[in-house]
C-alpha cells in the first residue's frame, strides 16, 4: 500500500505572511492541529502546529516567525510502512506529502489507525513521540 492510498488530500495551507490568528481559525474549523505553509505555487515551506503557536508565544506573530521549517515529508508513492517508520524515527504524528516540491496531501496517525494492519507501527510511533524530543508536528 502506498501513502497516496491513505493520505488526506483536502489540506488547507497558508502563505508565510499569514497571522497566527488566521491559522487558529483554520485549525478550529477543520479540527486539525497542523497547517502547512506554502508559497503561491504550492511549494511546502514549513508547517505550523498548535504547539508551535503556544511554545513560541505566537498568538500575535506571523506564521513565518514561528513555523517549523525543517519538515520531514513523504511522497505519494512511498510505501506506507516506510512512511510509518519515518514518523516513528522522527517522533512526529503527521507527515506532509510532497511531490515535485509541492504539497499534495497529509498523512497522519489517524489515517494509519483506520487500517488494522498498522497497529505495530502506530505503537512504535506513539512510543517514540513520548520518549524522544519530537519535531513539534
Amino acid at each position: 500500500m502506498l501513502v497516496k492510498d491513505l493520505m488526506t488530500t483536502a489540506v488547507t495551507s497558508v502563505p508565510p505572511g499569514s497571522p497566527a490568528a488566521a491559522v487558529i481559525k483554520i485549525m478550529r474549523s477543520e479540527d486539525v492541529g497542523i497547517v502547512p505553509v506554502c508559497d503561491i505555487q504550492g511549494h511546502l515551506l514549513g508547517v505550523i502546529t498548535d504547539r508551535d503557536i503556544l511554545i513560541r508565544d505566537g498568538l500575535d506573530k506571523n506564521v513565518d516567525e514561528i513555523m517549523s521549517r525543517n519538515v520531514v515529508c513523504a511522497a505519494p508513492k512511498d510505501d506506507i510502512h516506510d512512511a510509518a517508520l519515518k514518523m516513528s524515527k522522527f517522533g512526529v504524528r503527521r507527515l506532509p506529502v510532497v511531490e515535485n516540491e509541492k504539497l499534495t496531501g497529509m498523512l497522519s496517525l489517524k489515517d494509519l489507525a483506520g487500517k488494522r494492519i498498522f497497529t505495530a507501527e502506530i505503537g512504535h510511533i506513539i512510543y517514540n513521540i513520548c520518549n524522544k524530543k519530537p519535531q513539534h508536528y
